[in-house]
């Protein structure tokens, strides 16, 4: 156990972490030498990938069950709309009739 006595390790960064604020859902560290801009994107990415702002907006005003619903369906028929124009467009692409000898 040589290696735990000789501490040769040096972190790379000198400064100590400070503890994580209270009650912060997104959170990233910025160290010296770094850019502030990645950070941002940083948690930009991370409000994106948990839907965050989604919710937010979602649960601003009371929407009743029926209505979901028709919006669900909407999003259902514009999904199906666009697969089955796209396999047209794919099957178009093969120059419509062909001869055959």
């Amino acid at each position: 156990m040589e290696y735990q006595k000789n501490n040769q390790y040096k972190p790379r960064f000198a400064k100590p972490r400070q503890p994580r604020p209270p009650n912060c859902r997104y959170y990233v560290e910025v160290r010296d030498g770094e850019d502030p801009m990645r950070a941002y994107r940083k948690i930009k990415k991370k409000m994106k990938d948990d839907k965050f702002i989604e919710e937010f907006r979602e649960k601003q005003h009371y929407r009743k069950p029926s209505f979901k619903r028709r919006e669900k369906a909407k999003k259902r028929r514009l999904v199906i709309k666009r697969l089955t124009q796209a396999a047209e467009d794919d099957r178009s692409m093969g120059g419509g009739s062909r001869k055959r000898f």
